[in-house]
C-alpha cells in the first residue's frame, strides 16, 4: 500500500517493514509527542474474518500481558475499509537479527540477550500463551535511559495452551519452529517455544542459523571454548524428542542466568578483567578506566547505582522506580513473606536480581518487592525482631507524597540490608507495602525506591 498521511490522530513518517500478513509504519503521536509503530493488517486479508481475529488476538494478549519484556499495545481502531490496526511500542535499535548479521557477539551480550527473551516467553506462558513464531527477527531492541531493552514481538501465530492439541495447521518458520510444529494437528505446548529459544540461542551464540532437525553440531563446535553447560543446554533444548527439552521456558532462562553468572564464563579463554589485569597496573593512573572495572563488576553482584528505571504491573496498579541492575528480573505475582501476608500483604511485583531465591536464605537476591493493600495499615508484623536476628530501627515517613512507617535492618544476617515500608498518600486508604534488599545499608537509595512509587489506578 502507498504510505498513508496519518492513522486517526498519529501522523505516519514511513514504513518499517512488512510480513505476510500486515505492514509497520513509524508514526508520530502529536498529542503526547511520542513516536509509535502502528502494525496494519494487509490489503489482502481485509475480508478474511480469521485472519482478522488472530491479528486482534495478537493485540489482546499484549494488551493483557502487560510486560517488560513483551512490545506493548496502547491502542487499536479499525480503518475506513474495515482493516484492523493496532499501535504499539517503537523498537528504535532495530531488531535482534540485526545485531547477528553486524558480527559475532560477546558471550556475555549473547546471553544477556538470551536470559531478557526468554523471561517476555515466560510471561506468555505464565499467561497461558504458545508463541510459536520465535526467532531473531521476532525481537526487537529499544533504547531506554538505562541501556538497551528486549521487546518479544509478533504474536500473530500465538495461541492459548488450551487449545494446543486442536492446531489444524502449522504454523512457524523454519530453522526455528520444533519438529511436532510442522505436523498439522500436532500436540504442542510450551515445550515448543523452548525448542525455538534454543534455535535462537544457537544463533546468538555462533552467529549461524541452527541446522533443521535433528541438531547434530552442538555450539561449542563452530565456537570452540564455550562452558560445556552452555553446549548441552542448547542440544537439549534443540531434542526432537520433546521430553528431553527443558520444561518451559523459565528452566531454559534460569539455566542459561546461571551459566551467564559463572566466574569464568569462556574457559577457553581468559576472562576480560583477567587478560587486562597488566594493562589495568600499568595505566592506573586513569581513573576513568577503574571506574568502569568497578561499575561493571559491582553490576555483576546487584550493587545497585542510582539510576533508576521504572517498572509496571498493571494487575497491582502499581509503577516502582528501581536500580536498572535489579530490573533483570520481573515477577509479577510473587508471594509475600509470612509475617507481611499475615499482616494483610498479597502476591506483588517483584523486580530482583535472583526472583527465584528471594524467599531461601541460603542464597542472596537484591531488589524491590511491593504490593497495594485496600487499606492503610501499619503493617507491625514486618518489624518482628527474628526477621534479621535483632529488632529494626524505625522511623516515619511524612513526605508531600507519602506517609507511613519504615523500618530498616543495615546488617541482615550478613547478607546485605532490608528495608520494610508501609506507606500511603495523605487522605487515601490504600497503601503500598515494600520491601528494598541491598547489598549493603543505603538509607538514600531506599527513600528514592519509596518516593518514586506511584498508584497507577
Amino acid at each position: 500500500m502507498s504510505q498513508p498521511e496519518a492513522f486517526g490522530r498519529y501522523r505516519v513518517i514511513r514504513r518499517l517493514g512488512s510480513g505476510s500478513f500486515a505492514t509497520v509504519w513509524l508514526a508520530h503521536d502529536d498529542l503526547l509527542n511520542y513516536p509509535v509503530a502502528i502494525k496494519v493488517l494487509a490489503e489482502n486479508w481485509a475480508h478474511q474474518m480469521d485472519i482478522q481475529h488472530r491479528f486482534l488476538e495478537e493485540a489482546r494478549i499484549l494488551r493483557q500481558t502487560d510486560s517488560t519484556w513483551l512490545v506493548a499495545v496502547h491502542d487499536v481502531d479499525v480503518l475506513p475499509d474495515g482493516r484492523p490496526y493496532m499501535v504499539m511500542t517503537y523498537a528504535d535499535q532495530g531488531s535482534v537479527a540485526d545485531l547477528v548479521k553486524r558480527d559475532q557477539l560477546p558471550l556475555d551480550e549473547a546471553l544477556r540477550l538470551l536470559t531478557e527473551i526468554g523471561q517476555g516467553i515466560t510471561v506468555l506462558h505464565n499467561h497461558g500463551t504458545i508463541h510459536r513464531d520465535i526467532k531473531p527477527s521476532n525481537v526487537l531492541l529499544q533504547s531506554s535511559p538505562v541501556g538497551q531493552r528486549v521487546l518479544v514481538a509478533d504474536l500473530g501465530f500465538a495461541k492459548s495452551i488450551d487449545e494446543a492439541s486442536g492446531f489444524t495447521a502449522a504454523a512457524g518458520t523454519p530453522g526455528y519452529m520444533s519438529p511436532e510444529q510442522s505436523i498439522p494437528g500436532g500436540d504442542l505446548d510450551v515445550r515448543s517455544d523452548v525448542y525455538s529459544l534454543g534455535a535462537v540461542a544457537y544463533e546468538l551464540i555462533t552467529g549461524k542459523q541452527a541446522p533443521r532437525a535433528p541438531v547434530r553440531t552442538p555450539p561449542g563446535r563452530i565456537r570452540p571454548g564455550l562452558p560445556p553447560a552452555l553446549d548441552e543446554l542448547i542440544m537439549s533444548a534443540l531434542s526432537a524428542d520433546r521430553d528431553s527439552r527443558p520444561g518451559d521456558a523459565k528452566t531454559f532462562t534460569d539455566r542459561v542466568r546461571a551459566i551467564r553468572m559463572e566466574p569464568d564464563p569462556l574457559p577457553g579463554e581468559q576472562p576480560w578483567w583477567r587478560r587486562h589485569r597488566l594493562q589495568w597496573r600499568r595505566l592506573a593512573v586513569l581513573g576513568a578506566t577503574l571506574a568502569v572495572m568497578v561499575l561493571t563488576l559491582t553490576s555483576a553482584f546487584g550493587t545497585p547505582s542510582m539510576s533508576l528505571t521504572p517498572v509496571y504491573s498493571a494487575a497491582h496498579e502499581l509503577r516502582v522506580d528501581v536500580p536498572s541492575e535489579w530490573a533483570s528480573e520481573l515477577h509479577l505475582d510473587m508471594a509475600a513473606r509470612p509475617a507481611a501476608a499475615e499482616a494483610g500483604a498479597g502476591p506483588g511485583l517483584l523486580a530482583a536480581t535472583d526472583a527465584g531465591n528471594w524467599h531461601t536464605t541460603h542464597e542472596t537476591s537484591y531488589g524491590v518487592y511491593t504490593t497495594l493493600l485496600p487499606g492503610a495499615r501499619e503493617l507491625e508484623k514486618v518489624a518482628e525482631s527474628d526477621r534479621c536476628g535483632h529488632p529494626p530501627v524505625e522511623r516515619r515517613v511524612d513526605s508531600q507524597r507519602w506517609e507511613g512507617k519504615v523500618w530498616e535492618w543495615s546488617d541482615c544476617d550478613d547478607n546485605g540490608a532490608l528495608t520494610a515500608a508501609a506507606v500511603h498518600e495523605p487522605g487515601e486508604p490504600k497503601t503500598v507495602y515494600l520491601e528494598i534488599r541491598q547489598p549493603e545499608y543505603r538509607p538514600e537509595l531506599a527513600d528514592a525506591i519509596i518516593d518514586g512509587v506511584r498508584v497507577t489506578a
